[in-house]
């Protein structure tokens, strides 16, 4: 009974299952089952008619899938770096109509940033003679023998940081000039790019 029975199952429409795996004697095995120590080797699934069904392939080594995760994350990093490059790229053709664009665009950046040096160092210049005035003041007092008052004294101290945080500003602001115009250079480059015009082109007045 149990011999004739894959005959009674295939004469039913019942698809019978077969395992091909290679034994440790590198034998190959066709059987209706697979031994568990066979299962990390890989194996094949095959119909009653000999079609494959299923290819499942071994199990992969601590070193392989090592591998195959920094594999993994590389292709996912430059996948990344890709669809990033094309959203800068799409952002600059929005951007920018023609190279020129980007030269106006800079040129107003920096005209911006420029009024902002030239009206913060007039302040500073203010605030250079205030604290002049508060030293002076205090010079007088200590000429004629007085103590200098606390309000005097914190005057004298604010005025001192006013003018080094103003200092840093402008600092910062210059630092920025040198930043905007390495950006918008890049920028250019790659409009061209795009344009498909040469780097090597004469460039509109200002350009630099």
């Amino acid at each position: 009974m149990v011999i004739l029975l894959p005959l009674i199952l295939m004469q039913q429409g019942w698809t019978i299952e077969l395992y091909k795996y290679v034994n440790e004697d590198g034998v190959t095995v066709l059987d209706s089952r697979i031994p568990t120590r066979y299962v990390r080797s890989g194996y094949t699934i095959l119909s009653s008619d000999g079609r494959v069904l299923e290819v499942v392939a071994r199990a992969l080594t601590k070193e392989e899938i090592i591998e195959r995760d920094r594999l993994a994350a590389l292709e996912l990093k430059h996948r990344l770096e890709r669809e990033e490059k094309e959203a800068a790229d799409a952002n600059l053709m929005r951007l920018y109509s023609i190279p020129e664009d980007v030269i106006r665009a800079r040129d107003s950046k920096l005209a911006t940033i420029n009024g902002f040096i030239k009206a913060t160092r007039t302040n500073l210049q203010r605030m250079v003679a205030q604290k002049r005035h508060f030293d002076a003041l205090a010079a007088d007092v200590e000429r004629a023998g007085g103590t200098i008052s606390q309000e005097n004294i914190d005057s004298i101290q604010n005025a001192a940081e006013r003018i080094e945080q103003t200092e840093q500003e402008i600092s910062n602001k210059l630092l920025e000039i040198e930043q905007v115009k390495q950006a918008y250079a890049r920028d250019l480059i790659r409009v061209k790019d795009l344009y498909g015009e040469s780097h090597t082109r004469k460039s509109p007045p200002g350009d630099g």
